[in-house]
């Protein structure tokens, strides 16, 4: 009889063991169910030896995870790893499976994801900002990209001082490069997707051609790329926005240039 009940508690400690294995469902309002959370985070993170850690990690809705490092400064291999995530039971915070020799969790924000130390603590001081990953915009296949955007109103300039249907903007998908034509000179630049349909145009750069009657246009057209900071795509429709959303430019996809 002594047996067979010891037989039974450790059938009973084995199933609590077992179910100590399934993550507890998270409730209430939290970054787990309020955010959206899915998709693919980077920044380059501090490194005692080195130049700093290039860091690329990707969420997906079935709780897996990719990871990506690259040591800046040293041999420049690429170190990746997957895995399975789970969240804490505030459900704020993520600890990545199978890594034990760094620090694995992360405070999950709106759009960005915070780097913890081994003990789960958020890092502060004067470094505390370098320590966050930023989420990225997938490019493939995005509207925006890889399409002539033809000019068709700029806020603030009168249409009839300017030849609407020459000003365009192309942004490359690939190389997140742009180029384009202002009306006299031909430009080209960078340019940096964001969450919450962010846009930054950088490192403009254009020709030296001199057109009298074009370079007002041109200029003002130039100095409205500076501001941008949005952008709204409505069908084959474009508008480009400073930070206070007030529109700036307006054009339309060329579809005869896809």
């Amino acid at each position: 009889m002594k047996k067979f009940f010891f037989l039974l508690l450790l059938a009973g400690l084995g199933w609590v063991a077992g179910c100590k294995t399934q993550q507890a469902p998270v409730t209430g309002d939290t970054s787990a169910n309020s955010l959206d959370w899915e998709g693919t985070y980077e920044g380059t993170l501090p490194c005692a030896d080195c130049e700093g850690i290039t860091t690329s990690i990707s969420l997906d809705r079935e709780g897996k995870y990719v990871k990506t490092t690259r040591y800046l400064g040293k041999s420049g291999e690429e170190y990746r790893q997957e895995g399975r995530f789970e969240w804490n039971s505030a459900g704020n915070t993520i600890s990545l499976t199978g890594i034990t020799d760094a620090p694995n969790q992360y405070l999950v924000g709106e759009n960005q994801l915070f780097h913890l130390d081994s003990e789960g603590n958020r890092i502060t001081g004067a470094l505390a900002a370098n320590y966050v990953l930023k989420k990225v915009v997938a490019k493939t296949n995005h509207p925006l990209l890889d399409a002539n955007w033809v000019l068709t109103d700029m806020e603030k300039f009168p249409d009839e001082d300017w030849n609407p249907g020459e000003i365009f903007v192309f942004l490359e998908e690939e190389s997140s490069r742009l180029h384009g034509f202002g009306g006299c000179n031909n430009f080209f630049g960078v340019y940096e997707l964001k969450t919450g349909n962010g846009l930054e145009l950088g490192k403009i750069g254009r020709t030296q051609k001199y057109c009298q009657d074009e370079m007002q246009a041109e200029n003002f057209f130039f100095a409205y790329l500076e501001q941008v900071r949005y952008y709204r795509l409505e069908g084959d429709t474009l508008e480009l926005r400073d930070e206070d959303n007030m529109l700036l430019l307006t054009f339309t996809k060329n579809l005869g240039e896809d």
